[in-house]
């Protein structure tokens, strides 16, 4: 696992004059370009377009995501337009072979979603009092770990380990699974680490379209 990725500064303080030169070249942008459509893993490093959120007062706004990779890491940071980080996550691409068909019923090839915050949520150890509270932060950092996937030919598989005070929103609200109870391997179900979390097939379209998807 990573802790500490670097991120170009050159880029976020950039985003003002690359969102501007994006304006002039294509007229009929009404200022929000958002990843609805977006191919991910084509983007080049910097800003790759907005997310939309919710105000936990009401309302929603348009946040900005900018991508870095570092080695075989994946790094997606949201910031507003004042270049305040509201969240970030790392992830990883697993390209794994299914040598033992009796212990995976589908294919083993997921996304690995490393550290995932949201610095802006009050209560938890991040929280950057200096932010108003957005919502749906997590959802969607999830939702483009979820797309890196589907991308890579992973099926739409993610997998991450949830810190005990995160693991009921991953459970409730994107209905996560352990995968102690997924596994037939007896020594990991009972030596594994109970907080190594996986999305279930079911629940891969219903994440893809939460709270709008992308």
């Amino acid at each position: 696992m990573i802790n500490n990725l670097t991120f170009n500064p050159y880029v976020k303080n950039n985003f003002n004059i690359q969102n501007t030169a994006f304006k002039k070249k294509n007229p009929s942008f009404c200022g929000v370009q958002t990843l609805t459509h977006t191919n991910i893993g084509m983007c080049a490093e910097g800003f790759i377009g907005k997310i939309r959120v919710r105000l936990a007062g009401g309302g929603e706004s348009f946040l900005n995501v900018f991508k870095n990779k570092n080695c075989d890491w994946e790094e997606y940071k949201v910031m507003d337009d004042f270049n305040n980080l509201i969240g970030e996550s790392q992830i990883k691409i697993k390209k794994l072979v299914n040598y033992d068909r009796f212990e995976y019923k589908s294919d083993p090839s997921h996304v690995f979603v490393d550290t995932l915050r949201n610095y802006s949520t009050p209560g938890t150890p991040y929280h950057n009092k200096a932010l108003p509270y957005y919502k749906d932060i997590g959802t969607r950092l999830l939702q483009i770990a979820q797309r890196r996937s589907d991308e890579s030919n992973c099926c739409g598989n993610i997998k991450l380990i949830a810190k005990n005070e995160s693991k009921p929103f991953y459970k409730n609200a994107i209905h996560m699974c352990e995968e102690s109870t997924f596994t037939s391997n007896l020594l990991f179900r009972f030596g594994g680490n109970r907080n190594m979390m996986y999305l279930p097939p079911e629940w891969k379209e219903p994440l893809s379209r939460l709270h709008g998807g992308l």
